[in-house]
């Protein structure tokens, strides 16, 4: 008697509930747009894009559906962290659903990595939710701040005082568990 009425009860629950395939947004691209280095993606968990300090890039995000009208906004906010160099808002514009781009400039004096965010309130630094790697995986997208080479080759990364080993974010199930207890 039950079956037949969970067969039905989990078709509904598939079309009420989001699909998770388009739970995390990713990082698909890293552009230098006046001339810096870039390098990457690296990294098999937390995924690293070297940039150059001083320079300017063009990141593109994809799978965006927690805001922005589901992804289809004009716009949506986003914030890239930085312990050694401050929090920057910006507004990434659409280029397809559920795809944004935006540029961020690199502080010349910048050291660590980046934590890039989307679906943030201005001013405000711990909304968003983390960018994840651009191949699905369940980490998080960093932008690696470093020096290169003649002719953008071996990338080292410049540490400074303020360089922390990098987050780890919680799955899903963890997070709801967290919750329950």
């Amino acid at each position: 008697m039950l079956r037949r009425y969970l067969l039905p009860l989990a078709s509904i629950a598939c079309l009420a509930v989001p699909s998770l395939a388009l739970a995390n947004a990713e990082l698909i691209n890293v552009v230098p747009t006046d001339g810096g280095c870039i390098s990457g993606p690296t990294g098999a968990s937390v995924q690293f894009w070297d940039v150059q300090p001083g320079k300017t890039y063009q990141l593109t995000i994809s799978n965006v559906a927690e805001c922005g009208n589901n992804g289809t906004d004009a716009t949506i906010n986003v914030r890239v962290n930085s312990t050694g160099s401050g929090n920057t808002d910006i507004v990434a514009t659409m280029v397809s659903p559920g795809v944004y781009t935006y540029s961020y400039t690199v502080p010349a004096g910048a050291t660590c990595t980046m934590t890039l965010f989307y679906c943030t309130t201005p001013g405000k630094n711990n909304t968003g939710l983390f960018v994840d790697r651009n191949d699905g995986g369940s980490f998080q997208a960093h932008l690696r701040v470093s020096s290169f080479g003649a002719g953008c080759t071996n990338p080292t990364p410049i540490l400074g005082p303020d360089c922390q080993s990098v987050p780890v974010r919680p799955s899903t199930w963890a997070r709801v568990k967290s919750y329950y207890r």
